[in-house]
């Protein structure tokens, strides 16, 4: 259940506010986004130097990386209370 706080924002009147627990969980997830990413950020960068068989492990490494941070977004977007599905670009 989740629990609303009113505030008044510019131009939007009253809306709720997001309270410090969820604030502070988003953030926390978006800490481990961030984690996930330095943890293979030089993989990917040096990924074309290496060796057929390294290679495509590193691959399944960074797939794995990317579903994990995938999910993470998701939750923080359900937290956010801004989840409609994936989103899909208009252009």
């Amino acid at each position: 259940m989740r629990s609303w706080i009113w505030t008044c924002q510019p131009g939007q009147g009253f809306v709720p506010a997001m309270d410090d627990d969820t604030a502070e969980l988003i953030a926390q997830l978006c800490t481990r986004i961030g984690m996930i990413m330095e943890d293979v950020s030089d993989m990917a960068l040096t990924l074309g130097k290496a060796d057929a068989g390294h290679r495509a492990k590193s691959l399944r490494q960074l797939e794995r990386a990317s579903e994990q941070i995938s999910r993470l977004v998701r939750a923080a977007l359900v937290l956010e209370g801004v989840d409609n599905g994936p989103e899909t670009d208009s252009q």
